[in-house]
């Protein structure tokens, strides 16, 4: 595939709305998939808008679409579905709770029935205060080891704003985590740093792709199967400093969901897939998924209303967004042949797609 043909959304290419323009809420946002008994289950927040104490945990699962009951009157955020790596046919939901950011909790269930029913939601970590344990985007990484590796990182929001990336790790299926920082060279950055890792095992390793305010996407490597990390450092994936989703397909090579700008809290369209040879370091433009013109579905408008603006506005309490031109926070995962990809589609919906992994391993 050429880098003209990537600026167009592939005829291969499927999608669908899991939700749009549900009455319950006003903007849902931060989807998670996972394939459990040949059908995805797929999860996202919502509420008035993100960080509002409205915002619930939803699923869509065998059962239609509901909202999960963690027992907490507060705003939750970011779930992340991850199949369990050791037991067959079990589903692991984490997700955040709290009025802020920088004093999330993280909360943990688990279904064996495909979704229809949870465990009651626990604190994967009891009584930890430091801002959110376990994964806080994209799904857990199981080693050869027998390790489970957690990308998080955590978001202290006063003046100087200062984001920790790290692993948790667990070597008892998810019983217990310990933590293994990704190291940050502060002198060398120009805004808070870097959050939400994805995983995938490279030849040599683990390897942690984060989210970045620099720019570019930054990297870091682990040579002890996740007890510790290499420090940080740039990619050539461009970043807007919002969130990314890397995969290992079958041949090796990396595909990676994500916008393609380079400006901090820049433009989350298009939504674009892109392509490494070399275990993250280097990055080429290989697909579309949504370009912000083409409709999911010919009866849903894009627009969200006529006098909104894009644009965001961070802070602690979460950002404040109309939503507009928003295609963006995907999480992908490997389904049989395809890639499948769940993303926000301006606030108002969470859209699933299919790509053939034919698609990116021949281009």
């Amino acid at each position: 595939m050429s880098r003209l043909e990537a600026t167009a959304l592939p005829a291969a290419l499927t999608r669908r709305f899991v939700t749009v323009d549900d009455p319950r809420w006003r903007q849902c946002h931060a989807s998670t998939v996972a394939v459990i008994g040949g059908s995805p289950v797929v999860a996202w927040f919502a509420g008035t808008r993100e960080g509002t104490p409205d915002n619930r945990i939803w699923l869509s699962d065998p059962t239609g679409v509901h909202a999960l009951d963690t027992g907490r009157d507060v705003a939750h955020w970011n779930p992340v579905l991850a199949p369990d790596p050791s037991e067959d046919g079990v589903l692991w939901l984490f997700a955040k709770a709290g009025p802020r950011i920088s004093e999330w909790v993280t909360l943990v269930t688990r279904t064996r029935d495909g979704g229809v029913t949870w465990d009651p939601p626990r604190e994967l970590v009891p009584a930890d205060r430091s801002g959110g344990r376990g994964p806080v985007k994209n799904p857990p990484l199981a080693t050869p080891e027998g390790r489970w590796l957690a990308p998080a990182s955590v978001e202290h929001w006063s003046e100087p704003a200062r984001w920790e990336p790290f692993v948790d790790v667990s070597a008892d299926g998810g019983a217990t985590w310990s933590r293994a920082p990704i190291p940050v060279d502060r002198a060398a950055l120009r805004g808070a740093g870097h959050i939400q890792p994805s995983l995938w095992l490279g030849p040599d390793g683990p390897v942690a792709l984060m989210r970045s305010t620099e720019g570019h996407a930054h990297r870091a490597v682990s040579g002890d199967g996740g007890v510790s990390w290499s420090a940080a450092a740039p990619t050539g994936l461009p970043n807007n400093n919002s969130g990314l989703c890397a995969v290992a397909l079958p041949s090796g090579r990396i595909a990676c969901v994500h916008n393609p700008s380079s400006q901090d809290w820049g433009s989350r369209c298009p939504l674009v897939v892109s392509l490494s040879d070399d275990d993250g370091m280097t990055w080429r433009q290989a697909a579309v998924v949504d370009d912000g013109v083409t409709p999911v579905d010919p009866t849903v408008p894009l627009v969200l209303a006529p006098r909104a603006r894009p644009g965001f506005v961070p802070g602690d309490a979460g950002v404040v967004t109309s939503g507009v031109a928003e295609f963006s926070y995907p999480t992908a995962v490997i389904d049989g042949f395809d890639l499948l990809i769940t993303y926000t589609w301006q606030r108002r919906g969470i859209v699933l797609a299919r790509l053939p992994l034919s698609l990116l391993e021949e281009s």
